[in-house]
């Protein structure tokens, strides 16, 4: 419910002002959940970010459309498709020992299979990694980062072995990236 809340308030309020309504709204129902008050405070502040690449406020993408010269809308409109990892961050903060009270091992542990299922995740939504990926592989690794988000040792042993089968896969299939050709960069370069 605070993703939902901060993807709303994203649409219309910059960053500051997003995160202290958030605060004020989620920051006492997270602790009743039994969230430490700095992890609750973690996972608010991490969400109202969401506004940053959020259209129509978009503030950071709308920036960068501006350097680059490109459309501001669809920048931010791809930036918003590409930060929905965003989301997945809080819930590492919430069910994993990442913040406080984890040994050196288990937050060890919670980083690396954070980082596995992040990548697991941005593949599955974008479609792409070496090569284009098939459907069977985007469910796969659509499951592999359900289950390494899963709070549960078995889950993310499985989870992750899923991801680096199917992302061996990618590597190992024989097929090659398309090159790029010599006149690419000239014509980029022309352009700018």
């Amino acid at each position: 419910m605070v993703a939902l809340a901060s993807l709303i308030l994203g649409l219309g309020l910059p960053v500051t002002a997003a995160y202290i309504v958030l605060i004020v709204l989620a920051g006492p129902a997270l602790m009743e959940l039994g969230l430490a008050l700095i992890v609750a405070h973690m996972i608010v502040y991490w969400y109202s970010q969401d506004s940053n690449v959020t259209p129509p406020v978009a503030l950071a993408a709308f920036s960068a459309s501006g350097i680059a010269g490109s459309s501001p809308m669809r920048t931010g409109l791809s930036a918003w498709k590409f930060a929905k990892g965003l989301y997945l961050i809080p819930l590492l903060m919430a069910y994993s020992p990442l913040l406080l009270g984890g040994t050196v091992g288990e937050v060890a542990w919670a980083v690396v299979s954070g980082m596995v299922g992040l990548v697991a995740a941005a593949v599955a939504l974008e479609g792409f990694m070496r090569r284009r990926t098939l459907l069977v592989e985007r469910i796969g690794l659509a499951v592999a980062a359900v289950l390494i988000f899963t709070p549960d040792l078995w889950a993310d042993i499985a989870g992750m072995a899923l991801t680096a089968v199917l992302l061996a896969a990618q590597f190992w299939d024989g097929r090659t990236p398309p090159a790029v050709s010599e006149s690419q960069p000239e014509t980029a370069q022309r352009a700018g």
